[in-house]
């Protein structure tokens, strides 16, 4: 039913009239908020301190890796493409910030936005850069609305509790230590914790 065919019914009191042209537009006026309301969240930015979207990739062997099984760690997530020429100057730096923090609870999960047509050119891009961090392939963009890409590189730094803890837009070198102070102070927080806990798990019962 539509509004013209309300005010030409023939039966149907004035006041009557009124109150459902007046309900019917109060509903078209609540369906295009709703549909302005989701269409604004799709493109908010995802915000430090808050969760960080989960989600569940294949790596370049195929083994399923999510995103949630690495709580307790700090998590460096990095969106890159084989195409972008300041992810191939990045990643370097990022194989050195891995072997130089992995042993103290670092993951560095690299997912390629690459798509079908470029999927092929993943596994030469990583062996020339002799990269030993994980690789994800997200081919349909799964990650995209999710994470609210701008482009690439972006990387989010997610803390042992799967809250993100900074994005930065763009390369970095993260060889230089003014750049991994949210690295290190997370790790540094996450032994601290550690070792309170093993301390107090030792302590004798009174």
């Amino acid at each position: 039913m539509t509004v013209e065919s309300v005010r030409n019914t023939p039966h149907m009191p004035p006041a009557s009239r009124r109150l459902t042209i007046v309900l019917m537009a109060a509903g078209i006026l609540a369906l295009a908020f709703s549909v302005v309301w989701m269409q604004s969240a799709k493109y908010e930015p995802l915000t430090v301190g808050k969760q960080a979207p989960d989600f569940t990739l294949p790596d370049l062997n195929d083994r399923e890796v999510r995103l949630s099984d690495y709580r307790g760690k700090v998590v460096f997530l990095n969106f890159w493409a084989t195409w972008c020429k300041p992810c191939r100057e990045e990643m370097p730096s990022m194989e050195v910030l891995y072997r130089n923090f992995e042993k103290d609870g670092l993951v560095i999960l690299a997912v390629s936005i690459d798509r079908v047509t470029t999927k092929k050119d993943i596994p030469p891009f990583v062996k020339s850069l002799n990269l030993t961090f994980p690789i994800l392939i997200d081919s349909w963009g799964q990650t995209d609305k999710r994470y609210k890409l701008m482009g690439v590189p972006e990387t989010y730094i997610i803390d042992q509790q799967g809250v993100l803890r900074e994005k930065i837009i763009g390369p970095r070198d993260w060889t230089r230590l003014d750049n991994l102070q949210i690295v290190t102070q997370l790790l540094k927080s996450g032994a601290k914790s550690a070792q309170a806990d093993s301390s107090g798990a030792d302590a004798p019962r009174l």
